[in-house]
């Protein structure tokens, strides 16, 4: 059902655009209201004054340039945030070129502010608009070298300059140390308010920072792991996400005292919604004869933004986060990112596989690039954002990571010009939280599958079965797991008619001479309601699972034994289907593994 339409009940007419088709989201808002004047009698022997007449100026100029679009700008109301109003579904909105003639007038403010700074090297706020405007027309290394140069302004505000300017470059490593000395040097008011991110978390996620944020020692652990599973891929170095956070923080400090081409004043709306979805990357100008006769601005956000960040219920024990806790591709969120080395960053099912081996195990992942299905690839306009640029050349990569969540370094297993595959790495049993991903750098697209889990050390003469493993079948039966890896497929899935095999090991076995009852089963979980209430009523006969069983001595000496089996199932029909493994021996209990896969239609 549509919500209904909304009116500011303070009589601004402002709207908030928030625009989704799964699985990415793009956000638009728009203003429109009587437009605030900028004047104001400004003494023109105040070289500060002449500076902000000079910028005020240009965001009322420049708006005619905007691009003007046909239709009504008004419409339900999702959300509301202030003053403004939200909604999902912008349409097919994409970034445009911004014509020349706004270039040129940004250029002619740049230049003014540069001869002011000169004679006020200390002021603040002039080096702040020097750096956003920098920012704006894509010159990020001259922002840089603005921030670095800042003369006698405020510590903190030079080295936050400094970060946003760095993760513009996409030089997060260096962003993050910029922002972590301006954090340092703000008063701890500020400081608190800038490292929670209340905006941008559900409601688990506000009750446990609220939880913690008398405890300095607390909220350093939670925020620890709070960043740690935002971050989009653990394969680029640094963490974007995190150092976004605080690059909006800085947007809305430098936004909150000059005008905007919103034509309001900044208010703490404004500060949500920059916190929680990032600046405009673009802007439109319609007319809404039939809500007011003014002409509306429209400021759009990235059309492939996510919600990179984890809910609440993650944060105090990511070990059992569950891949669908960590997609960033939710229908509703609270807040949107796109990394720019990958702006399509969508969910990659692939298998994941623990093989227990004593106080250690091995973690199996299987990675692929996934297929763009998202919105705007199949529409008939330019994509800028997945331009290669920079990116052009870079080899393809993948990458499995395992973040220990005692505080040990992060354990990792790369590799370098594939996107499909499978990377093992061994470790000790503990609490980690796995990221198997791949990433196309000239493509601008990766795939990412993030979870927690927990492995507890398998105590000896205890059999202990591993998860199942889906392969190629090969005529040449691989004798060791890291010889099967080369077959994994990339997930559970086949093909109606084709063949698979399966792979497992056995630990805890070889201390005493004893004889191996294996069984292996296949049946059918989704079966339809009508045939559920014909079993039910006995119209129609119980599917049988395939079963197959079979006895072998048990291995000679301790250690894990790897086995494979071909299965050659040609009558599956398409559906969902579980794999089911029992080992059965004399004086222990049956030790079970199943491995869920679909069968697709060719």
């Amino acid at each position: 059902m549509k919500p209904s339409k909304y009116l500011s009940a303070r009589g601004l007419g402002t709207l908030l655009l928030i625009c989704a088709t799964s699985p990415q989201i793009s956000m638009a808002q728009i203003v429109s209201r009587e437009i605030d004047t900028v004047a104001a009698v400004i003494d023109s022997s105040d070289s500060q004054g002449i500076a902000r007449t000079a910028q005020a100026r240009f965001e009322r100029r420049r708006i005619r340039y905007f691009p003007l679009i046909l239709g009504s700008a008004s419409g339900a109301c999702d959300e509301r945030v202030g003053r403004f109003c939200s909604w999902y579904d912008e349409g097919d909105w994409y970034p445009r070129p911004e014509l020349v003639q706004a270039e040129e007038l940004r250029e002619e403010l740049l230049v003014l502010l540069d001869s002011i700074q000169a004679l006020l090297p200390g002021d603040g706020w002039l080096l702040g608009q020097r750096v956003w405007y920098l920012s704006e027309a894509r010159r990020w290394e001259e922002a840089l070298e603005v921030a670095r140069s800042c003369g006698t302004a405020e510590p903190w505000w030079c080295a936050a300059l400094e970060g946003f300017s760095l993760h513009g470059l996409q030089r997060y490593v260096e962003a993050d140390q910029a922002f972590s000395i301006a954090i340092d040097r703000m008063d701890n008011e500020q400081a608190l308010r800038w490292r929670v991110p209340r905006w941008v978390m559900d409601d688990d996620g506000k009750n446990a920072l609220k939880k913690v944020e008398t405890s300095s020692e607390s909220l350093d652990n939670l925020l620890e792991h709070l960043w740690m599973l935002a971050d989009p891929l653990y394969l680029v170095e640094g963490n974007d996400r995190k150092t976004s956070h605080y690059a909006r923080w800085t947007v809305a400090k430098i936004r909150k005292e000059a005008k905007n081409p919103y034509r309001i004043s900044w208010g703490n709306d404004l500060d949500e919604l920059t916190i929680r979805h990032g600046w405009e990357l673009g802007w439109d100008r319609t007319s809404d004869v039939g809500f007011t006769t003014v002409e509306h601005v429209i400021g759009h956000k990235h059309p492939e933004g996510r919600d990179y960040m984890p809910p609440g219920k993650a944060l105090t024990t990511p070990s059992l986060a569950t891949p669908e806790d960590l997609r960033a591709d939710v229908v509703r969120p609270r807040s949107l990112y796109a990394p720019a080395y990958a702006p399509v960053l969508l969910p990659m099912e692939g298998q994941v596989a623990l093989f227990p081996r004593g106080s250690r195990v091995v973690v199996v992942g299987t990675h692929f690039l996934p297929e763009d299905t998202t919105r705007h690839v199949g529409h008939n306009h330019p994509i800028p954002w997945l331009d290669p640029g920079t990116q052009d050349g870079m080899l393809d990569r993948a990458g499995i990571f395992l973040v220990p969540l005692d505080g040990a370094r992060i354990k990792s297993a790369q590799r370098i010009g594939h996107t499909e595959g499978a990377l093992s790495i061994e470790v000790p049993s503990g609490s980690y939280v796995l990221s198997t991903e791949t990433w196309s750098p000239s493509k601008r697209r990766a795939g990412r599958l993030r979870m927690g889990f927990e492995s507890r050390p398998v105590p000896e003469d205890v059999a202990s079965l591993s998860d199942i493993l889906m392969l190629r079948p090969s005529s040449e039966e691989p004798e060791l797991l890291e010889a099967a890896l080369p077959q994994a497929l990339k997930q559970a899935e086949i093909l109606t008619g084709q063949t698979f095999a399966i792979a497992w090991e056995v630990s805890g076995l070889g201390f005493r001479s004893e004889t191996l009852l294996f069984e292996v089963s296949v049946s059918q979980i989704n079966r339809g309601v009508l045939r559920q209430i014909g079993e039910f009523l006995r119209i129609t006969k119980p599917t049988r699972p395939l079963r197959l069983s079979w006895e072998e001595p048990g291995p000679p000496n301790p250690g894990p034994l790897f086995r494979y089996l071909n299965l050659d199932l040609p009558n599956l029909k398409a559906g969902k289907y579980e794999v089911r493994l029992v080992l059965k021996t004399v004086g222990r209990a049956d030790a079970v593994s199943a491995r869920v896969f679909s069968v697709q239609e060719r």
